[in-house]
């Protein structure tokens, strides 16, 4: 039996036709194609010991702690550990089919670090990591030469494409706006890794306008004005989204043109794959963690940036169309989840044989 370690996910009747949250889907898909290899089980990482069998295979995210500081304060340090309760002896630091599935990146930002009461001694229990992101992030991982726990583990890692149901974005950019109605969006919780302050300040000046989503700003739907470096920007705040609202969709197809998201270290954003699959132009930096030769690339640098999307919000509506056609077709074909599914159980097959004949 496989044991999934995840957060709390409950399949429902009609779960594998709608889009939900990036950790809801990765625990949906988890469960729709590994099923189909062997018993599975939905766990949690906030479970203890759920096996005694040798035989068994545990997989899972790192243990998060979701609580707010004044919970943690008053309640202390998780003691659930999946990993080590899972041992089969005392002595030992984990089941020896333990395999950790996570986002990476070559240096975990505090809000993942706040979080992950165990991840060190998780990622040093664990045979192999499947690591979410960019292939920027592995190699920059390798490239590192220090006593990180990122370098450290960096001969465990196995790189993965993050996912996308792209067959649960129906509705698809059909058209561009005209040359000086073209606009932007952004979607993100707006943490420092996601570098917003460069999107605002590679778009003052720029003769568009940005709309963002986010369940970080508490303020009315409307404009919104912003001081980044005493520069003020002004950006179009539409609340927080659902991307199974045919409206929201609708309307996101008929007014956006481009997707902006100028990370600083992304492991590669959910948002930039989901916007990409409604036909959106990609303009991102290649630290948000996407690659694809269609993709319009920026910097950390916000003169260069603003002459890059001046350039892009010109571009011939032929190109514009050439461009979405085959950025889709690159989301279908390199982030597809049948993919990286297959490809993390590929691994534990080789894995786990060879352990055996070790």
């Amino acid at each position: 039996m496989l044991h999934f370690f995840w957060s709390n996910y409950i399949l429902s009747d009609n779960s594998f036709n709608i889009y939900e949250q990036s950790n809801a889907e990765i625990a949906k898909w988890a469960e729709y194609y590994l099923s189909q290899k062997i018993s599975f089980h939905q766990s949690s990482w906030s479970s203890g010991r759920v096996t005694e069998s040798p035989d068994d295979i545990l997989l899972g995210h790192l243990t998060w702690d979701g609580r707010s500081q004044r919970q943690r304060d008053k309640q202390g340090t998780i003691r659930r550990n999946w990993i080590k309760d899972n041992s089969l002896n005392i002595c030992e630091k984990c089941h020896p089919n333990t395999y950790i599935l996570t986002p990476w990146v070559p240096s975990f930002p505090s809000i993942w670090v706040d979080n992950m009461p165990h991840y060190q001694s998780q990622l040093l229990a664990a045979k192999k990591i499947f690591a979410l992101c960019g292939k920027i992030w592995i190699e920059k991982t390798f490239a590192k030469n220090d006593d990180s726990i990122e370098f450290i583990v960096k001969d465990k890692l196995i790189h993965l494409n993050m996912g996308v149901a792209y067959q649960n974005f129906p509705i698809k950019k059909q058209k561009f706006n005209q040359k000086g109605e073209r606009q932007l969006l952004h979607i993100s919780n707006l943490a420092d890794y996601k570098g917003f302050d460069i999107t605002g300040l590679s778009l003052i000046g720029v003769d568009t306008l940005l709309h963002v989503a986010t369940s970080s700003i508490q303020a009315p739907i409307g404009l919104l004005n912003l001081e980044i470096n005493n520069q003020d920007f002004t950006f179009n705040f539409i609340g927080n989204i659902d991307n199974n609202d045919d409206e929201f969709n609708q309307w996101a197809v008929e007014n956006c043109d481009f997707y902006i998201h100028t990370g600083k270290m992304d492991a590669q954003a959910t948002t930039i794959l989901e916007n990409c699959s409604r036909g959106l132009i990609p303009l991102v930096t290649p630290e948000s963690g996407f690659a694809c030769p269609h993709a319009i690339y920026l910097t950390h640098n916000p003169e260069k940036n603003r002459k890059i999307i001046e350039w892009a919000l010109e571009l011939p509506e032929e190109e514009l169309m050439q461009r979405s056609y085959l950025i889709r077709e690159y989301i279908q074909r390199e982030h597809n989840w049948e993919t990286i599914f297959n490809s993390i159980w590929n691994n534990i097959i080789v894995s786990c044989a060879h352990s055996v004949t070790h």
